[in-house]
């Protein structure tokens, strides 16, 4: 190997070695500050190849920064827990949870509230809560805690969050539900999102229709007060589409007006407004 000496600028002797490229320091002054990086390097290193325990990585959980470190952390969770007998894995799961409701509703970062919320979506998804509700309230209170905020991007964010109060509801449909109609959130879960209808454009409004369209009755009063007004609206809509999307709202208002808009779309000159209409009304029947 081919050796040529220089002397930098400060004086100092270095090599370089032709054959590697790499640069190697000949000066003692230089030494100890060399060795430091690389002890912490090391111990960085030694440290992430450690196995941790539940609690250590819950402690984690609690003070990632970015949606990544979350990621990593929710993964590694849920392989050691799934090691465990299912009572206790049950336990531990409800700390996780805590910990990924706390980023939802207490944290400072938008990125990282909607990773811990998907997280919690996900889980809910799985199956693998005890309370499905608690996670509907903790998403509904997230997505009710942001219209204070006029930006556009807060919207976004109240989007995203009832696209997941959505998706929350597929465990109970049929063919292959992962939970009873008992576990069933209560319609007073949903009262603080109806009167999002008052500052909502089309977008939100058709993603909180699809939440309401879930729920077996819309007779409520704190949720009426926001909604009948909407819906008559969509039922007399030109556009064919808010038509077919009201019929199931409507078959689910036990009001005169309601029912007699319901009707109405049976007779809608758009047959996919009518097919959607005649379902509704059997939905109405077997209430």
């Amino acid at each position: 190997m081919n050796m040529s000496y220089k002397n930098d600028q400060w004086g100092e002797k270095r090599f370089m070695s032709h054959s590697t490229d790499s640069l190697l320091i000949d000066s003692p002054d230089h030494m100890p500050s060399l060795v430091q990086t690389l002890l912490r390097a090391f111990k960085k290193l030694s440290y992430s190849l450690q196995p941790m325990s539940i609690s250590e990585l819950l402690i984690q959980l609690k003070e990632v920064t970015t949606p990544q470190q979350l990621t990593k952390v929710v993964n590694r969770l849920q392989y050691l827990l799934w090691k465990l007998p299912t009572k206790e894995q049950t336990a531990w799961r409800k700390k996780m949870m805590v910990a990924l409701t706390t980023h939802v509703l207490e944290g400072t970062q938008k990125v990282m509230r909607l990773e811990a919320a998907g997280w919690l979506r996900l889980l809910l998804q799985a199956g693998l809560v005890a309370q499905p509700e608690d996670i509907f309230v903790t998403l509904v209170t997230a997505a009710t805690s942001v219209p204070d905020r006029v930006t556009i991007r807060d919207t976004d964010e109240i989007k995203a969050y009832l696209k997941l109060i959505f998706e929350c509801f597929w465990p109970f449909r049929y063919p292959y539900p992962a939970f009873s109609w008992q576990a069933f959130p209560k319609n007073q879960v949903f009262y603080p999102l109806a009167p999002l209808f008052n500052q909502a454009d089309y977008a939100m409004q058709d993603a909180l229709i699809g939440i309401f369209s879930e729920l077996p009755t819309l007779d409520d009063g704190e949720i009426l007060e926001f909604l009948l007004p909407v819906a008559l609206k969509w039922a007399e809509h030109a556009d064919a589409e808010h038509r077919r999307r009201i019929t199931n709202v409507l078959a689910r208002i036990d009001q005169v007006c309601s029912q007699r808009a319901l009707q109405q779309l049976l007779r809608d000159t758009d047959p996919l407004v009518r097919e959607n209409a005649k379902s509704a009304t059997g939905f109405v029947r077997r209430v």
